[in-house]
């Protein structure tokens, strides 16, 4: 790093100006009329550029604390806060537990007094389209998306969400990910999808834990001696239906659904099928198959919880619903038939383009993804901070991490979006619904190829009024 300070320690050096000036001023020290040193004496003290000592003073106006006089220099104008200003964030529920985002918000507060975060917790049901109506009514500031919920937006990002410069310290792969000509959403925290198992049920088998080289087939026979063996409900389970679990199968099949000139589907049917007949595979050795009545990845983590599944697949958002039960745990790296590939998950801020707040609204984002608020996260959850530093920082958790934690590390070339496939968001959902009917035996292979291209092709519509047959 040489001389040339960081981003983040350039970060804590400005707040700690702020900070001291404006305690300065509120505890009489420095009185109302007075004038504060020079901005290169300033400088100097809190060993800042002056450009940034004007910086810091500018936070100070805006609270009202002082004024600046041109060629005179910044005179304290008040020793009382101005009026507070609320900052409306719109954010998903389930970061309350994934990245303790309320203790987040407080610590915000904390730190800038003037500022008053008003959480907005936004439905999941067309979250996209929530998001785009919050802001162009200008009822939200900023909000939280993840990656799937961001490629929704089809006319592009440009009119809603005001760009980010690019980060050095967030990793340059999930930035990539929510850059479209620019970065429209900074990550906040991130997860690739795991294999999680249960150690004390793999003793108790006399099995060895997974490892990378594990296959499907592997994990078939492990499963299927976990399940003789102890008893188990299932030997692993997962959510058949999850957008964020199937797609794998495909990802690490190389599936891809290309189009024609005329927008026509192309996808190869022998791969294509090769993919879900693993998955239906797996259902059927396991007595997966009255399981489509699952409602979603939650009854999984529930089944782990309670020891009655061995082994699930996992996000490291998922693992925080472990924290509350004493159960040993581990993590592993994905199976695989033909490629080693997983499935990449990702949530990060956007500020509303229209704001009339946008400049404190992108404060909250800096701090929200600051090493103090990136360190909270890794102490205090198993989600994975999008600071590379951070998230590759041991010691000092609140909270257990398995032995692996780190294989997110080693496992960084086998992450793909579920873009990687070819396919909008929404186009999954239709691909999982014939899924849904393929798998309960409702239709056969070429009827199922034919309704998938007719979900995902403009021009043969009719075919979605094909009977289950």
């Amino acid at each position: 790093m040489g001389e040339k300070k960081s981003r983040e320690q350039f970060k804590q050096l400005l707040d700690h100006f702020v900070t001291s000036i404006r305690e300065q001023i509120l505890n009489g020290e420095l009185e109302v009329g007075e004038y504060l040193p020079s901005e290169l004496i300033l400088a100097e003290r809190f060993s800042l550029s002056k450009n940034s000592v004007r910086k810091g003073l500018d936070e100070l106006v805006n609270e009202g604390l002082i004024m600046k006089k041109s060629r005179v220099g910044n005179i304290v104008a008040s020793s009382q806060l101005i009026e507070k200003v609320v900052l409306r964030v719109g954010y998903y529920p389930s970061l309350e537990k994934e990245a303790s985002f309320l203790t987040l918000v407080e610590k915000f507060e904390k730190k800038h007094a003037h500022i008053k975060v008003q959480p907005i917790a936004l439905p999941y049901d067309h979250y996209h389209q929530t998001v785009r109506d919050f802001f162009k009514n200008d009822l939200v500031d900023v909000v939280t998306i993840n990656y799937n919920d961001f490629r929704e937006f089809k006319s592009g990002p440009k009119e809603l969400f005001e760009p980010f410069d690019w980060n050095d310290d967030v990793y340059p792969f999930l930035q990539e990910g929510f850059r479209q000509d620019h970065l429209y959403v900074m990550p906040f925290i991130f997860s690739p999808i795991v294999l999680c198992y249960n150690q004390q049920h793999f003793r108790e088998s006399g099995l060895s834990f997974p490892d990378s080289s594990w296959t499907w087939d592997d994990l078939l026979r492990a499963a299927n001696q976990l399940t003789a063996g102890n008893g188990h409900q299932h030997g692993f389970y997962f959510h058949p239906l999850s957008v964020n679990r199937w797609p794998i199968f495909l990802l690490q099949n190389q599936v891809y659904f290309s189009r024609d000139a005329e927008g026509e589907v192309q996808f190869d049917e022998k791969k294509l099928i090769e993919s879900i007949h693993v998955c239906r595979n797996i259902f059927e050795e396991q007595g997966m198959m009255q399981n489509f009545l699952s409602d979603s990845d939650t009854d999984a983590e529930q089944l782990f919880a309670e020891q009655n599944v061995s082994m699930i697949l996992a996000s490291y958002f998922s693992l925080n619903e472990m924290k509350e039960h004493l159960i040993q745990y581990d993590i592993a790296p994905l199976p695989y038939f033909s490629d080693a590939r997983t499935l990449l998950l990702a949530i990060g801020f956007a500020v509303n383009k229209t704001s009339l707040k946008r400049d404190i609204a992108k404060q909250f984002v800096e701090y929200m993804t600051s090493e103090e608020a990136q360190d909270t996260i890794r102490r205090e959850t198993l989600s994975l901070p999008s600071m590379k530093k951070v998230a590759e920082m041991s010691g000092g958790e609140r909270v257990f991490h398995p032995s692996r934690y780190s294989l997110f590390r080693e496992i960084i070339p086998t992450y793909r979006w579920y873009t990687d496939l070819g396919v909008r968001f929404h186009e999954l959902r239709e691909m999982k619904n014939e899924l849904r009917l393929y798998w309960s035996g409702l239709t056969n292979e070429e009827l199922f190829c034919k309704r998938l291209r007719a979900k995902l092709s403009p021009s043969q519509k009719e075919w979605t009024q094909i009977g289950r047959g």
